[in-house]
């Protein structure tokens, strides 16, 4: 970590590209020292894993109702930061109010009602047969190159592809519409240059054009895809509202694309640097469950971040006390390396057992795309064990992309 590992907590930026690049320092200091962490952005910080599980389970105190938005957010409703960010960023806070992942019940429940359906297990098992064959072209591409990059040529394919096909995105739009999440999401983190804020506000109006003309399209002439069984769908007598429905769509597609993209590229790198867990898997496939499990709790897909609540009356943790309105961001990467639940969290075993991480949430948020994302990552995984048994790394130490350090920017390996 360098000389950034004996500077004062108080002073550490968890926006900065040293910690997003290499967050599991930074997260052992503020989970051994600071585990109820008032960062510099304003927000408070969980680490430990008992308060991160409270949290997500507690939706009466730790509100996920526009839990994105206040003092510690750049798309903040105080009007003056808005400004500072530029003037549409607040209307693309607007729309992203309606997902279901930032509302409590009732309306939580509703609006996941009607989307839940496409992702259950039993769909997830429907879908099989296709994620089947879009792995086994890309695979069968990345063996004909011979060095190859798990990132750009298999993780980040399969995800997109399958998000896109369920949801109803057209094949000639995926690469326009998967490219306009990438600059929006500039927009949700402290921007410092113009262009990068310039250009995520043009991303975010083109997305939520885009989408509109496409549910229009869909009322018009409806076809089997997600957008059409939302507009059909029905609850108690209610349907989604034109915002609720762009926003399950954009909440979906960040769940089911580039999430499990990150678990795909991630998962078999962390694989191929422990060769004798790679080898373990590939001879015995009975070892597959606990190794997406290990994988989920070790690299968590969005390790440097974190998942955002709003306290709803004055709490009191570990001495300090977290006040009603106060932003509460828990860190799951942290809490699945706590030492206090579980035994030498550092080392990596697809043989672990109690192994109850966090990284698809807990309560009534648990991510309602875990097994779609487990069936494409197991999918993923056997066919390079099949095909390509003596995979091996090239690239030993991945670096983080400057601009996006939640991705590398490369991670090649040798068939």
């Amino acid at each position: 970590m360098g000389q950034e590992s004996n500077a004062q907590i108080e002073g550490l930026d968890l926006y900065s590209y040293a910690f997003q690049s290499d967050p599991v320092p930074y997260l052992h200091r503020l989970r051994a020292e600071d585990p109820v962490h008032l960062s510099s952005h304003g927000f408070w910080f969980l680490t430990r894993y008992d308060d991160v599980q409270m949290v997500l389970r507690d939706a009466e105190r730790f509100s996920s109702a526009g839990a994105s938005w206040g003092s510690s957010n750049p798309m903040a409703k105080d009007k003056e930061k808005a400004k500072e960010q530029g003037g549409d960023v607040g209307k693309v806070g607007n729309l992203l109010r309606h997902s279901f992942n930032l509302s409590d019940p009732p309306v939580h429940t509703r609006l996941r009602g009607l989307v839940n359906q496409a992702f259950s297990r039993r769909a997830a098992e429907h879908k099989r047969e296709r994620i089947e064959a879009v792995a086994r072209e890309l695979v069968a591409a990345a063996k004909v190159k011979g060095t190859f990059d798990l990132v750009k040529d298999l993780g980040f394919h399969l995800p997109i592809i399958v998000a896109s096909e369920i949801i109803g995105i057209p094949t000639e739009d995926r690469e326009k519409f998967r490219r306009s999440f990438e600059e929006a999401g500039v927009l949700m983190m402290p921007i410092k240059n113009k262009d990068v804020l310039e250009r995520g506000v043009a991303a975010a109006r083109w997305q939520g054009q885009y989408l509109k003309d496409l549910v229009e399209a869909r009322r018009a002439e409806p076809a089997d895809d997600l957008i059409s069984h939302l507009i059909d769908a029905e609850e108690e007598g209610e349907r989604l509202t034109a915002p609720e429905m762009m926003a399950a769509i954009a909440t979906i597609f960040t769940a089911a694309g580039t999430t499990t993209e990150r678990m795909i590229s991630s998962g078999l790198y962390i694989l191929l640097s422990n060769p004798d867990q790679f080898a373990a898997l590939r001879d015995d496939r009975s070892l597959m469950e606990g190794a997406l499990e290990e994988i989920l709790r070790f690299h968590h897909p969005d390790q440097s971040t974190s998942t955002n609540r709003r306290a709803t009356q004055d709490i009191e943790m570990r001495g300090k006390t977290i006040r009603a309105g106060d932003s509460v961001r828990v860190s799951l990467g942290a809490a699945n390396r706590d030492p206090e639940r579980f035994p030498d969290p550092d080392r990596f075993d697809i043989r672990r057992v109690d192994n109850k991480h966090l990284s698809f949430g807990n309560g009534i948020h648990f991510c309602l795309g875990s097994a779609l994302a487990r069936s494409e990552t197991e999918v993923m995984f056997n066919m390079v064990l099949d095909e390509m048994p003596n995979l091996s790394l090239v690239t030993e130490t991945p670096i983080k992309d400057p601009r996006r350090p939640d991705r590398y920017q490369e991670i090649l390996v040798s068939a």
